[in-house]
Parts: structure tokens; sequence; C-alpha cells
């Protein structure tokens, strides 16, 4: 009988081994299933918000979730952005907000709340206020996402029809993929702020490039034609892949626009002066760029135009008014033919 027992308790202790092995094996599956949809991001180059959408999509997957809410904290504003929401499987698009009860309670424990039941009163306890987007939940998860030592965001399951949707196992298990994740998605926000910053810096060497053409005009002595001839040489190195760029001027007084430099894939044109074609007409009402990449013919006969100033008819093309003032004095339309 003995050994019948104990025979007995160790497959019994072997049979919970293996399930605990299992348990941890599925564990750091969906971990690293979480982990590699931020790598997978950075890779193909997403920038922060479509990684966010990966990253809740995979925790969607793990937990088979109806609801799932992402939120990253700016403690310099005290708000909140939400990156992801999603409620029965509708995908909600939240404006910045003030922290909320359950942020600033995990601002200050740094520790998951875990609520199965009366969520309305404990809530209130707390200090929230009772007003929620969407359907109040029944239970949920939270859980902070930490990054040296500072709340950086939240992670969190609710379920809006049924209390104890969650248990602590699903509360350990959301806890290690937001602790994994957290510095993989700091990594990938430096990493999208960085590029950010570097393309406002070519953005601001191109502009000075530009105005640096000007001034070399002027203390070159040139006449206007010059500058103009400058500038437009300058743009078109700054487009590479531009096939047409034109600037023209406004006379408002005649109605009259003076083509000052017109180049069709490396080609410069003459172009004489004529009255508003349609785009001017409308740059110089609306004051706003105008941007066609398709049925460029249809659109500009639709507004009173022909299509075609001279050279061939562009298929997609970008104008921009030059404003001095509140007065739209001439403007550069970059083609593509």
């Amino acid at each position: 009988l003995a050994n019948s027992m104990t025979v007995a308790l160790e497959n019994a202790r072997l049979f919970d081994e293996t399930s605990r092995l299992l348990k941890e094996t599925e564990q750091r599956t969906a971990e690293l299933a979480v982990i590699n949809s931020v790598q997978d991001g950075l890779a193909k180059e997403l920038d922060i918000q479509a990684i966010y959408d990966l990253v809740g999509d995979r925790i969607i997957k793990v937990f088979n979730a109806p609801n799932l809410v992402i939120r990253t904290f700016n403690h310099e504003t005290g708000q909140e952005n939400w990156r992801y929401s999603i409620e029965k499987g509708e995908r909600q698009y939240i404006d910045p907000k003030p922290f909320v009860w359950h942020s600033k309670q995990l601002i200050h424990t740094q520790k998951p709340i875990h609520i199965n039941e009366n969520y309305l009163e404990v809530s209130k306890k707390l200090g929230g206020a009772g007003i929620f987007v969407g359907q109040p939940p029944k239970s949920a998860v939270f859980v902070p996402m930490v990054v040296g030592g500072l709340v950086k965001g939240s992670v969190s399951l609710q379920n809006v029809d049924k209390e104890y949707a969650y248990t602590d196992a699903d509360q350990r298990l959301l806890t290690t993929i937001t602790n994994s994740m957290s510095v993989a998605l700091e990594n990938a926000r430096l990493f999208d702020e960085t590029s950010r910053l570097l393309k406002e810096t070519e953005q601001r060497t191109a502009e000075l490039a530009v105005i640096n053409s000007v001034q070399d005009g002027l203390a070159k002595e040139l006449d206007m034609q010059g500058i103009y001839n400058l500038v437009g040489d300058r743009l078109c190195e700054l487009f590479p892949d531009t096939q047409t760029l034109v600037i023209r001027t406004f006379d408002q007084a005649t109605g009259i626009e003076h083509f000052h430099y017109a180049i069709e894939k490396g080609v410069r044109l003459i172009v004489d002066s004529q009255p508003f074609i349609w785009a001017s007409k409308h740059l110089i009402v609306d004051r706003k760029p105008i941007h066609i990449n398709d049925n460029y013919l249809e659109t500009s006969k639709k507004y009173g135009g022909t299509g075609v100033t001279k050279g061939s008819p562009p298929k997609s093309a970008v104008f921009v008014p030059m404003l001095v003032g509140d007065t739209v004095r001439f403007y550069q339309p970059a083609e593509c033919r």
C-alpha cells in the first residue's frame, strides 16, 4: 500500500511540475510574441502608433480579451494618451485626458490594480468620478508600465459584461508581459522621437539652403531673375524626384501671373505671362496648398482649367502659395508628370 501510494504521489508531483513548466512556457511564448511585435514594428520602420497597434492586437489574442486599453503618461502635463483602446472588438479613438484615478494610483504605488466586483463603488472610493469612456467595466486589471523607476503608462484588461472576468493568473501574466514590453516600447518611442527630430533638422536644413540661395544672390548682386534661378535650382536639388518645378509671381492688379522659373525633366521652359490659371485663383482665395495625387486633368477642368499650361499634362502636383503678410504674392508648384 505504501509503495502504491508513493508511486501515485510521485506521479501527481510530476504532473504538477509538468503543468507548471507548461504554463511557464506558454507565458514566455506570449511574452516573446508581444516583444517581437515591437521588434517587427521597428524593423518595418513603423511609426510609434503603428507599433502600439501591433502590441495591442497581440495582447488581445493572448488573453482573448473583449476590452483592452494601453495608455502612456505625460508627467509634465498630467495627461494620459490613449494609444490603443478596444471595446468588444470595436476600436475607440480617445483624446488625451487628465490622469484618471487608476492612473494616479499606478503612478503612486507602481503596483497592479485588480477589481473583480463592485467596480463603480471601488473606483469612487479611490477617487474616481464614475465617468467612463464607453460602458463602465464590471471587472478590470490595470498594470503599470515601469521604465527606470518611473511609470510611463498602463495596460488594462476590462470586461463590461461580467464580474470575476480575470484571474490572479491573468494578472500575473499581464504583469510579466507589460514588464517585458515596457523597455522595448520605450526604446521604440525614443527611436520615433529621434527620427522625428532628425526629419525636423533635415527640413530646417532644406529651408536654410533655400534662404541661403537668396542671400548668395544678393551678396553677388544678381538681378531678380538670377535669384529666382538660384532658388529654383536649389529646390530641384532638394526634391530630386520631381520632374517639373515652376515659380510664378502674381500681379493681382492686372490678374496676370509671370513665370520666373520653369523646368520639365531637366529642360528649362520659357513661358509667357498669362491670366491666372484655376490653381492660382484658388491659392489666392484659400491661401492653402493644393495637393492632387490622381485624375489631375479632371480636377483642373472641374475648377475651370485646361490642365496644361505648357509641356506635358501632369498626373500629380503640389501647389504651395508664398505669402507676404496676408497676401499671396507668388507660389511654387512642384509637379510630377
